[in-house]
């Protein structure tokens, strides 16, 4: 078997709902496991963090973070659900993509990452995309989805 377990990093946009779609299809023909992930960024708010230093509570960022985990938790077994795959095989985390997404797939011992590749804008090349930080860093194949509209189209 190629693969054994495939990790699908999920943000909700259209190029991973067709990333979850292909990555299912390599799972089944492969007999791999499939892994959704998605990585909740925490808000960062430098007003707050001053006011955390100082001794007063800063149980906004905490309330936020849990309300954005709960709603990415819910989002992700929709999706789940969608693509008949297990809702325990969903994983979401706090943390920065780019790295996370790396590391959840080394603690995993996946051998495939599955990801969407969003468009190639100035916003994107100025910083880098997460598609294109994980392509980098993985330590097991990656799988950049586009979707259908963006591949060229053939001539006559």
């Amino acid at each position: 078997m190629l693969y054994k377990l495939i990790i699908c990093a999920v943000d909700f946009s259209p190029h991973s709902e067709r990333a979850v779609h292909r990555a299912k299809q390599l799972a089944d023909a492969t007999g791999a496991s499939l892994r959704l992930l998605h990585v909740v960024e925490a808000p960062t708010y430098p007003v707050l963090e001053d006011v955390a230093v100082a001794g007063l509570p800063g149980m906004w960022d905490v309330e936020v973070t849990q309300a954005l985990m709960e709603a990415s938790e819910k989002r992700l077994r929709n999706i789940a659900q969608r693509f008949e795959i297990p809702e325990e095989n969903c994983d979401t985390i706090v943390g920065v993509a780019k790295l996370d997404i790396v590391e959840h797939a080394d603690q995993v011992a996946a051998d495939l990452i599955v990801m969407g590749r969003h468009g190639e804008g100035f916003f994107e090349s100025l910083i880098g995309s997460v598609t294109d930080s994980v392509m980098h860093h993985a330590h097991c194949d990656v799988l950049a989805v586009t979707l259908e509209d963006e591949r060229p189209k053939e001539t006559a």
